[in-house]
């Protein structure tokens, strides 16, 4: 069964390239617009992997975050953003955010960091 990853973000241009990079290396994909469709999907069924973006409409990131970590998930969580790394680095301390990506990014880098995410989460 393949691994089940959630991509959230507003951009629809990131979704669909995500989406598609994604499914090309065998994922089952699901996508959310806005922080609280993410939530709603989240209660839905498990998921291997979150990919999110920070800046999100209708329930920010971080409150995200932190409706995440008070429904205890414990899949890993890759967080995109267009601000600097290290300034989201002060704002995400969850154990389940394993990276913080910068925009634009390198998309081999990315699938790499999927595989490598979902490879670690296994063992």
């Amino acid at each position: 069964m393949a691994n089940k990853i959630l991509i959230v973000d507003d951009q629809p241009g990131i979704r669909l390239l995500l989406e598609e990079i994604l499914k090309t290396e065998g994922y089952e994909i699901i996508t959310a617009k806005t922080g609280r469709e993410a939530c709603d999907l989240v209660e839905e069924g498990d998921l291997d992997l979150i990919i999110m973006d920070y800046n999100l409409p209708v329930m920010h990131g971080k409150d995200v975050l932190l409706y995440l970590e008070e429904m205890d998930f414990s899949s890993p969580v890759v967080v995109i953003t267009g601000a600097s790394k290290e300034s989201i680095e002060k704002e995400v301390d969850f154990p389940f955010v394993t990276d913080i990506i910068t925009k634009p990014f390198d998309i081999h880098n990315l699938k790499e960091l999927v595989n490598g995410t979902l490879v670690h989460s296994r063992s």
